[in-house]
C-alpha cells in the first residue's frame, strides 16, 4: 500500500495460523504490540472442534474480555456448543451454553478454558487491554 497521510492506522498483519488449537487461522493484532499505542489487543477465532484453549489457571495485570458468539452471521442466539471456564483463586466453574461475554478484571486467576462441545462453530473473541499481552505464572499454551 502506498504511503499516504493516513495510512499509518491501517495494517494487514493480522492473520496467523493456529494449528494448536483451531487447526484453521486467527486474526489478531496480538503480535501487533505497539499498534494504535499498545492499548488493545484482539484474537478473533473460530472455532470449530472441542479442544482445551487454556490447560492452567493464569491471571494478567490487564482486564480481559472473553466472549463466546455464534458464528452464525444470519442468527445472533444460533449457539450448540458448551464451553467450561473457572475464575478465581477457588476455581469456581462456569458452563457457557449461550452467547456470553465474560469480563475478566486485571489480577484474577482464569482457566482453564474448555471447548467442551462445539456442534455448530462459534466466534471467541479475546480482547485484552494491552498491547502487550502477557501472563502471570506463564503456561505453556
Amino acid at each position: 500500500m502506498p504511503k499516504t497521510k493516513y495510512s499509518k492506522y491501517l495494517n494487514k498483519e493480522v492473520v496467523r495460523e493456529d494449528t494448536k488449537n483451531t487447526g484453521s487461522s486467527i486474526t489478531s493484532t496480538r503480535q501487533l504490540q505497539n499498534f494504535g499505542g499498545g492499548h488493545l489487543s484482539v484474537d478473533s477465532i473460530y472455532v470449530t472442534r472441542p479442544h482445551v484453549m487454556i490447560s492452567q489457571p493464569h491471571k494478567h495485570e490487564f482486564a480481559q474480555y472473553l466472549n463466546f458468539y455464534s458464528a452464525n452471521p444470519r442468527d445472533g442466539r444460533d449457539f450448540d456448543a458448551e464451553i467450561e471456564i473457572t475464575l478465581g483463586e477457588e476455581q469456581e466453574k462456569h458452563i457457557i451454553k449461550s452467547p456470553t461475554a465474560v469480563y475478566v478484571p486485571a489480577g484474577l486467576m482464569h482457566g482453564p478454558i474448555n471447548f467442551a462441545r462445539i456442534n455448530k462453530p462459534i466466534l471467541f473473541l479475546d480482547i485484552a487491554v494491552t498491547g502487550k499481552y502477557s501472563r502471570v505464572g506463564n503456561t505453556p499454551d
